[in-house]
């Protein structure tokens, strides 16, 4: 069921990987007004079709991000909801709880966080099968951030052409770590379904698989983003009235 997780396509990792030294220097630039509120909003494309969405969002709440995601892949019958909350200050994770569906079974992760440690269980349901329920109490190295706060960096982290900056995160689906590394490599015109943006291409490296981010330049917004290795992307797709919501990072 992984191999066709969301989660796993698009900026997760299950492979624990080894430590490395890290820029904690990125907290203090993160920009501040872009950490209260934001929204992206993609469509989800395979093999040049359309064939889902991602709407991913949060906000600041006291010393806290409530993120939320809702992310469909309909070929697919995956359908993941997530609510997560992670310190306002240095994003580092409090709780998770996600919701994933695919075809007739589906799993929930109810996880909290501790300094260094990762806590919670997750249960499985299956169609005329008793339900099954893991316990995850997992060490986490200092500084590791929510996988699911990478969308909130990338958005709210000004990045330059040759800046870089590495971390690690933990990924509740397949209950590990990695370490993952953001580069701006280059300017870049993209073409999505909602027009045409000039763009710093963001390379994700260090998960499994790469993404390329495309961030508009004028706005901050994550307009498209590539999944290495598969064919398939997230665009900014043409919003028709007020019902569709006001596009990504509003």
């Amino acid at each position: 069921m992984k191999n066709l997780c969301l989660a796993a396509v698009f900026a997760a990792s299950f492979i624990a990987m080894p430590a490395a030294a890290q820029d904690e220097g990125w907290r203090s630039r993160l920009d501040r007004d872009a950490l209260a509120t934001g929204e992206i909003y993609l469509e989800l494309q395979y093999e040049g079709q359309a064939d889902g969405f991602m709407r991913f969002g949060w906000h600041a709440d006291g010393d806290e991000i409530a993120i939320y995601d809702r992310t469909m892949w309909a070929s697919r019958e995956i359908y993941e909801t997530q609510e997560a909350r992670v310190r306002l200050a240095d994003l580092e994770p409090v709780s998770v709880d996600i919701r994933f569906h695919q075809g007739g079974h589906y799993f929930v992760i109810d996880g909290d966080f501790e300094p260094g440690r990762a806590t919670g269980r997750t249960r499985v349901v299956r169609p005329g099968q008793e339900a099954v329920n893991h316990a995850i109490d997992t060490p986490l190295p200092d500084g590791a951030i929510l996988r699911a706060s990478f969308f909130i960096l990338a958005a709210a982290l000004p990045m330059e052409i040759g800046d870089e900056v590495s971390f690690r995160w933990y990924a509740p689906l397949g209950n590990s770590t990695a370490e993952v590394t953001l580069s701006a490599v280059e300017a870049v015109q993209v073409e999505t379904p909602a027009g045409t943006f000039a763009t710093h291409r963001i390379e994700q490296r260090g998960g499994t698989p790469a993404n390329d981010i495309f961030i508009d330049r004028e706005t901050g917004r994550i307009v498209r983003i590539d999944i290495g290795g598969q064919p398939m992307r997230f665009v900014a797709p043409v919003l028709v009235g007020a019902a569709s919501g006001a596009g990504p990072n509003n």
